[in-house]
């Protein structure tokens, strides 16, 4: 998900945006503790399913619904792969997980993909029966506060910042810098993976067996996905 200027979401109030956890919303008696983790996923790797899976532990998450973007509106889309295929690749991957969920929100809405947007469509229909938590690395988090909205977006999200790469310095000036913002940290491992890698790799050859699900790398070598991507 990507933030930059907002845009009012339309025809989109009926449509199922979690399919295994609406149900479970709409019954809850306590708000659903709901983590949000928008991104590309070009392609899904081991480190998106070890920060979900971090996030949902330690904060005790109900449920990671997983939103692939449509038309990311801070990257290029010639550089992206199609949404068909990565939604593919999304659901076979978490498929047996009952905490994970996609949702094709971003997907199936037509032109750029603005997050307050999707928060929006997501608070209109669950309203106090969720509790938003927006799931995010510390590159997104630490200019957060720049972003369209942001004040909007603070009042109706927590956000939980996967630590990767920074220091314990770092993350104090993402929290003052951004004070609006509820910013918790994510206490998961470090796995420094870049998808752009991974697709070059794939590209030259080179194996990430041990880098992305099974069922991803069945995805990819069973329509050659990425072989003629671009180092960008």
């Amino acid at each position: 998900m990507s933030l930059e200027t907002s845009q009012k979401p339309a025809g989109h109030s009926q449509q199922p945006i979690s399919p295994r956890f609406d149900p479970q919303i709409a019954k809850a008696t306590q708000p659903f503790r709901l983590g949000l983790f928008g991104g590309t996923f070009d392609p899904l790797h081991i480190g998106h399913l070890h920060i979900a899976q971090s996030a949902l532990e330690q904060f005790s998450l109900d449920g990671v619904l997983f939103i692939p973007a449509g038309e990311p509106a801070h990257k290029d889309n010639s550089a992206v792969l199609n949404a068909e295929a990565r939604c593919n690749m999304l659901h076979a991957a978490i498929a047996d997980n009952s905490n994970f969920d996609i949702s094709r929100i971003e997907v199936d809405r037509q032109g750029t993909t603005y997050t307050i947007d999707t928060v929006r469509i997501l608070k209109e229909r669950y309203g106090e029966k969720a509790r938003l938590f927006f799931i995010m690395g510390a590159d997104m988090a630490a200019d957060i506060g720049n972003w369209k909205n942001s004040d909007e977006l603070a009042a109706l999200t927590t956000v939980l910042c996967a630590r990767r790469r920074i220091s314990n310095k770092e993350e104090q000036a993402i929290v003052r810098n951004n004070h609006e913002f509820d910013i918790r940290f994510i206490d998961s491992a470090l796995i420094d993976i870049s998808s752009r890698e991974l697709r070059e790799c794939v590209r030259t050859g080179k194996s990430i067996s041990h880098l992305v699900p099974s069922a991803v790398l069945s995805c990819i070598e069973k329509h050659g996905l990425y072989k003629e991507c671009s180092k960008d």
